[in-house]
């Protein structure tokens, strides 16, 4: 008799779970809570997820995520349910985590931004004003920029150098660049999508002319192929003639003329020798000595003349 008790007991109990829609979805979700993500203006899909009610959970969002193949999207702030707005530090990599208690529902809100990238071919010392909002050179979109880039790319050898002369936006005309500055600053460039700016050097060789004596010409930085005019000016002599003997170096002029020519496609040193003539100070010598005996001869004859005169 017990054991048929017992028996109909158990048929009611999976009766009710049959019979009664929902209350065994229900009972198996009373350990749980809801998760609900969504992305404003669909900047990503939405999804939610079911968690162990009474727990810490931790919600991982990229920083980062592509739009399309040339865009992306930047998180920027979050909401949790409908309350307000909070800002993150804005990041290019990595994840934003979130600690959420799960002790009921919630409701997530990121906020993103789109973004676009400016690429700069040709150097890797550029900065850019306003700076990006994730420090590289991805800028939020509608956003208006400019970059900043030396006249002068570092060199491996102190006497060669690269010059900015110019710089295409997106594969247009070239901009040419001139004036002594620097530095040199872009236009403004608005950012509504990818721009791919190439910038256009031109190389340079320092061309160093040397003289002992005198004053040498032509000293200086110039671009590659240039014919350089050289030239060395005598000094002011005393007594040391000097005269000049010829240049060492490559000349393409003639190396015995004072002023010639060089071809400045790698770093030049030129070198003005000079022979000095002694003839001049021979010549005083002479005259000083000559000088000397002509009054000590006279000085004599003059002792001699009052010795005879007693």
């Amino acid at each position: 008799m017990a054991i048929q008790y017992t028996t109909l007991l158990l048929i009611q109990v999976l009766l009710f779970f049959i019979t009664v829609p929902g209350s065994q979805a229900e009972y198996l979700q009373n350990n749980q809570v809801a998760i609900s993500i969504s992305y404003e203006n669909n900047t990503s899909d939405a999804y939610t997820i079911h968690v162990s009610n009474h727990q810490k959970y931790t919600i991982s969002q990229k920083h980062s995520w592509t739009e399309n193949s040339v865009g992306r999207y930047n998180l920027q702030a979050y909401s949790i349910d409908n309350g307000p707005v909070v800002p993150i530090n804005r990041s290019s990599v990595g994840n934003f985590t979130l600690d959420l208690g799960t002790d009921s529902n919630h409701s997530i809100r990121f906020i993103a931004k789109p973004q676009f990238e400016m690429s700069l071919q040709g150097t890797t010392n550029a900065t850019f004003l306003p700076a990006s909002p994730t420090n590289d050179n991805w800028f939020d979109v509608g956003s208006d920029e400019q970059f900043i880039v030396p006249q002068m790319a570092p060199s491996d050898n102190q006497y060669t150098r690269q010059q900015i002369v110019g710089w295409s936006l997106d594969n247009s005309d070239i901009n040419v660049i001139s004036g002594e500055s620097d530095t040199f600053k872009s236009p403004v460039i608005h950012m509504y999508g990818t721009h791919k700016v190439d910038l256009k050097y031109k190389t340079q060789y320092y061309v160093n002319v040397i003289t002992n004596f005198g004053r040498a010409l032509g000293t200086g930085w110039y671009n590659s192929g240039t014919i350089v005019d050289i030239s060395v000016l005598p000094g002011n002599d005393i007594l040391v003639n000097h005269v000049f003997s010829g240049w060492q170096g490559p000349v393409i002029g003639n190396v015995n003329q004072e002023s010639t020519e060089v071809v400045a496609d790698s770093p030049k040193i030129l070198v003005a020798n000079w022979s000095a003539d002694y003839t001049s100070i021979s010549m005083v010598t002479i005259i000083i000595i000559a000088v000397v005996v002509a009054l000590t001869i006279y000085q004599k004859r003059k002792t001699y003349s009052k010795n005879d005169g007693k």
